[in-house]
């Protein structure tokens, strides 16, 4: 018997027949969200001077790339080490034995704006060998990594 005069209560309140006068309320909610400045590298192409005659000993220029996307507007630093090989301050290829090739990129380091994940941007890694510096090395397969870093 409760629970039906509790439904027919109900009822009457929804219905609006009870001829008391009810006050309406609300809240006001907050949403809130924030985007993090982020950088992650989509793909990358390697530098590779093909092969070098030291008969010409001419210098050899190569071309690699990094795109990577960073958050809309967050400023970004990409970076490149000195290589698996270096000696000081110079980037190397290690051939057979102990045997390096130098080589140099044009700038190692890269600042901007990100463009948002839609629209990753690519950065040119232009490397040089000089001429000078594998006319006398032996016949041998040279090569070095070189780790790049993009952060906000």
């Amino acid at each position: 018997m409760k629970n039906l005069r509790i439904s027919i209560i109900a009822g009457l309140v929804a219905a609006g027949l009870t001829g008391g006068a009810f006050a309406a309320d609300n809240a006001q909610i907050k949403v809130t969200a924030s985007v993090t400045p982020n950088c992650q590298v989509v793909s990358h192409q390697d530098i590779n001077f093909g092969a070098l005659d030291p008969a010409l000993a001419t210098d050899a220029k190569a071309v690699g790339a990094v795109s990577f996307a960073c958050t809309k507007s967050v400023n970004y630093t990409l970076s490149a080490d000195k290589g698996q090989n270096a000696s000081g301050d110079k980037r190397r290829m290690k051939g057979d034995e102990e045997n390096y090739l130098p080589y140099a990129l044009a700038q190692d380091s890269f600042t901007g704006k990100g463009q948002g994940f839609s629209t990753p941007i690519t950065v040119a890694l232009n490397a040089t060998v000089a001429g000078v510096d594998y006319k006398d090395l032996p016949a041998a397969s040279y090569a070095d990594v070189l780790r790049v870093t993009v952060m906000p």
